[in-house]
């Protein structure tokens, strides 16, 4: 008996040793990979970075491991320790200059530390061995247009789209520069709305010009509307401040000398975000100075989706007796890649008026649903010609159903 339960003991600890030998501990998340184990904490949150870090580390000093180096590198980056994360991928490109990672987070860290050129010099000298990567193109364009050069970081996002039409970042970060920079245009437009119950309609004219700035576009705008045998002149100043890549701005404010058909006054402002997967957002107020102060306040979702923009707007208007609003849905189909011009655009909104009144003809208006088509083409480099019509039915002080029409011309020379 003796003999065998010595045998027992000799086999069990044979079998031991061996699975001793042959077997390495697994890590805290059931994995024996430790570069697995690094990339899941650091992808955890920033509470544990420091530890991916130390165990890459560890890892590197035993290992030539690029991959392993590469993310070592990313996560230095994500901890502002960038003459560190550029020191190694530096050596990973120094044996791979095209290393399908380590090229991205070395920009990357160029943008992140302040120097756009030398990011966009990296993206320029890879382009050489892959001219047409759209990855590398589009950074390049995203360091242009961060060391002001819109021109040309145009010219790459055109490249760009010629290459993949539908590519969304392409067109945002195309539609943003026109939005902000460097195109100035003239523009000369006239309305006319008229009313199923033969009353007197309303002509508006507008002279309006934009310029660039350093900070974001201004526009300057001159209105006339004549009704009822009656003038009044508004002049407006529109700015849109470009505050950095995805986020820009938007202030409005307006001053009428008599305020007779146009408000005494008016200001606005809005917050534009993108929020990614062509998504933005945005939030703002406006006032209105006619015989009493309008306040309102407005937001938005819009979803970039191929060759479409779709928005969704409300306007909401708190007041006594009870708080009012207006909803507006649009569709614009883009014909072209540039954002603000060339396109077919469907809208409809219904609400109260005060929300989107321009003149003292529409604060009469109790509810209103409205339909409106816009087309809006370029007539070469420096010519745009626009056109849109409208037709509402709205209930009115003292009316129950009017029926409004408008129909809209305009002309722009850009130069």
């Amino acid at each position: 008996m003796k003999g065998t339960n010595r045998k027992f003991v000799i086999y069990a600890s044979v079998v031991l040793a061996l699975a001793c030998c042959f077997s390495r501990p697994a890590l805290a998340d059931g994995t024996d990979d430790p570069v697995a184990h690094a990339r899941q904490l650091a992808y955890s949150g920033k509470e544990h970075r420091d530890q991916a870090l130390m165990i890459l580390k560890e890892y590197l000093k035993q290992n030539d491991d690029s991959d392993a180096r590469v993310l070592y590198g990313i996560v230095l980056s994500w901890q502002g320790r960038y003459d560190e994360s550029r020191e190694q991928l530096k050596q990973v490109l120094a044996g791979n200059p095209t290393h399908a990672d380590a090229l991205p987070a070395l920009i990357n860290v160029e943008f992140w530390s302040g120097h756009p050129e030398n990011a966009e010099m990296l993206a320029r000298e890879a382009l050489v061995r892959k001219p047409d990567n759209i990855d590398l193109l589009l950074l390049q364009a995203r360091a242009l247009r961060r060391m002001n050069r819109n021109r040309e970081a145009h010219a790459v996002l055109d490249h760009v789209l010629t290459l993949d039409s539908k590519n969304q970042a392409a067109r945002q970060m195309r539609r943003e520069i026109t939005t902000t920079t460097l195109n100035r245009e003239v523009l000369i437009s006239h309305s006319y709305d008229w009313f199923s119950d033969g009353r007197s309609g309303q002509h508006e004219t507008s002279l309006s010009m934009k310029s660039p700035t350093p900070y974001g576009s201004v526009i300057g705008r001159i209105n006339r509307a004549d009704r009822f045998d009656t003038t009044d002149y508004q002049t407006e100043l529109d700015f849109y401040p470009h505050y950095r890549q995805g986020t820009y701005g938007y202030f409005n404010v307006g001053y009428s000398p008599r305020g007779n058909l146009y408000p005494s006054y008016r200001v606005g402002t809005d917050l534009y975000q993108s929020i990614g997967h062509g998504l933005e957002i945005s939030g703002g107020y406006r006032r209105l100075g006619f015989s009493t102060g309008v306040d309102i306040l407005t937001f938005s979702l819009a979803k970039y989706f191929h060759n479409w923009l779709f928005t969704g707007r409300g306007f909401v208007v708190p007041g006594d007796p009870g708080t009012s609003g207006t909803a507006v849905f649009s569709a614009r189909y883009f014909l072209g890649s540039e954002g603000l011009h060339d396109y077919l655009e469907f809208r409809y909104s219904h609400g109260a008026s005060p929300a989107q009144a321009q003149t003292l003809q529409d604060i009469e208006v109790l509810s209103d649903s409205r339909y409106s088509i816009a087309f809006d083409k370029a007539l070469g480099s420096r010519w745009v010609g626009s056109f849109s019509g409208n037709i509402g039915q709205s209930q009115r002080i003292g009316l129950s159903h009017l029926m409004q029409y408008e129909v809209q011309g305009g002309l722009y020379f850009r130069f």
